[in-house]
């Protein structure tokens, strides 16, 4: 797991509060976790609850096979999500105004207001 990984795992899913990979944490254990940079020598390191994790997850790999990354599509569609749940949004109220314009409830409308 490199950071990336762990950004992304703590971004989407949260920091582990009571349970991690099925067993129950004690109270100090879900006071961080992650990675964690020491200060003196900028070295990072995953704390002890994500070890475990990623050792398990390693070995459900074969040796020697590098960890399939996200594909360029995948990664634009994540990083422009927002964007695009807007514009999704825009289009359907769109076509709903066509639509309601096409059918006459536009005419029907601007002939009761009081204006």
């Amino acid at each position: 797991m490199d950071e990336q990984d762990v950004f992304f795992t703590q971004a989407v899913v949260g920091a582990p509060f009571s349970v991690l990979l099925g067993r129950r944490l004690s109270q100090p254990a879900t006071v961080a976790q992650g990675l964690e940079v020491d200060m003196a020598d900028g070295a990072p390191r995953m704390s002890p609850s994500w070890q475990a994790w990623v050792i398990e997850r390693m070995a459900e790999q074969a040796p020697g096979v590098p960890r399939r990354r996200p594909s360029a599509l995948r990664r634009w569609l994540e990083r422009h999500a927002l964007a695009i749940a807007v514009l999704g949004l825009l289009a359907l109220l769109a076509g709903a105004g066509l639509a309601a314009w096409s059918q006459g409830w536009v005419a029907l409308l601007l002939q009761r207001l009081p204006w």
